[in-house]
């Protein structure tokens, strides 16, 4: 298999730390932002773009499998209200907006990349989630933020559906707080005891690497991934060695 993985939202964050760390693997990165990036290496491609913008996106997707088919992607980007606003208070420009990158831009994210890895017949694809996704975290002040990674968490098993059995499609998230940036409004020693953004690197590593047909429509939570070997063991369906 291509060890070339698509990274959206890499210029920072969780997405910046899973480029360093599928670089420090061997693997090719190709990086998708807004933003540029500080990453300099032979091996790292970084193009700016907007990932709802769908000829933008097709065309860096188009690039990408020119360099080198791609194995992974992984649907990272997002945004967040930084001003953690009560529903009822937020503006609906504010609410779109987080939306359209969080749910459109995955939308996006996994029809052209599961298009181009239906073709191929091989791939993964991986969206990074949140625990706020699920019916028991709702936060209060968080609403666009919780209701897009939970319609995210949907469209991970209506395209694990469609695909397979050839393209595995999942969900990947950290079960604490991460220092992204998105939690500016919390004291100092709050901010110190926030996990470092490269929490997710081994459980999408290993994500990265499934073959065909091995695990797909599932979410899997980062820190039971890392800490019980009962939890890996049981995620595999196939081959016995894949996550161990």
């Amino acid at each position: 298999m291509n060890m070339h993985v698509v990274i959206t939202g890499a210029a920072g964050g969780i997405g910046r730390a899973l480029s360093e760390g599928f670089l420090a693997a061997g693997w090719l990165v190709t990086g998708l932002d807004r933003a540029e990036t500080a990453l300099r290496t032979s091996r790292y491609r970084h193009r700016r773009i907007d990932i709802t913008d769908e000829a933008a996106l097709d065309a860096a997707l188009a690039e990408a499998w020119e360099r080198s088919p791609v194995s992974t992607v992984f649907g990272n980007a997002a945004l967040t209200d930084f001003d953690h606003l009560a529903a009822v208070d937020l503006p609906y420009e504010r609410w779109q907006r987080i939306l359209r990158v969080n749910v459109d831009g995955a939308f996006l994210t996994g029809r052209l990349a599961g298009r181009r890895m239906a073709a191929q017949g091989f791939g993964n694809i991986v969206f990074v989630t949140s625990s706020l996704a699920f019916l028991d975290q709702a936060k209060a002040n968080d609403a666009p933020y919780c209701a897009s990674k939970a319609a995210v968490e949907m469209l991970m098993r209506v395209l694990a559906q469609e695909l397979a059995p050839r393209v595995n499609v999942n969900t990947l998230f950290p079960s604490v707080k991460v220092d992204t940036g998105f939690f500016a409004h919390l004291s100092p020693a709050e901010r110190a005891d926030l996990a470092r953004p490269d929490i997710l690197n081994e459980a999408a590593l290993a994500l990265a690497a499934l073959p065909p047909g091995v695990l797909s429509g599932v979410s899997v939570d980062q820190e039971r991934f890392d800490r019980d070997p009962a939890y890996r063991a049981a995620l595999v369906t196939a081959d016995e060695e894949v996550m161990a």
